[in-house]
């Protein structure tokens, strides 16, 4: 047999075997939909808290350099409380995790932009301690959506009691 083809043999059967093997990933929680719903109404409670605080501190003179920073940062905090607000009314009709998976990943991939554009801004300690509140209640539903879930680290730069 031709070595080319024996490697595309091989890995052909590689890939079979990487297919069928079982699965490392971790187990989801327990679906719990009255449980889930009203972490997600705390979420919603958070991320209100969140937003009102964000837009009441002082945002940077235009010609800064942290006022790029500074929007985006708002229009992500704007992005998780419109998405939270979802969840929580598809929760409220009683849609279950299949059907509500996407918003919670569309909430982490905001949160983690957001985590991600705070670093590089100045934020004042209660928009600090707004974000470090969104980001425990993102850890207590993350289990539910997210085999994989890894807990959300307090951010150094912006949240109290953050380790550097």
């Amino acid at each position: 047999m031709p070595t080319r083809r024996l490697v595309r043999v091989l890995s052909s059967l590689g890939l079979a075997v990487l297919l069928l093997a079982p699965s490392a990933r971790g187990e989801l929680a327990a679906w719990d939909q009255a449980k889930v719903t009203g972490i997600a109404k705390g979420l919603a409670t958070a991320t209100d808290a969140l937003y009102e605080t964000f837009v009441q501190q002082p945002p940077p003179k235009r010609e800064s350099m942290q006022s790029d920073s500074y929007n985006k940062l708002g229009f992500l905090v704007s992005m998780l409380r419109t998405n939270t607000s979802l969840l929580v009314k598809s929760l409220e009709n009683g849609d279950g995790r299949e059907q509500t998976v996407w918003i919670y990943e569309v909430l982490t991939s905001y949160a983690r932009s957001a985590r991600s554009e705070a670093r590089t801004i100045f934020i004042t300690k209660d928009v600090g301690e707004r974000a470090a509140a969104v980001r425990r209640v993102l850890n207590q539903l993350g289990p539910y959506y997210d085999p994989d879930f890894q807990t959300l680290a307090p951010l150094p730069s912006s949240e109290p009691g953050a380790t550097r």
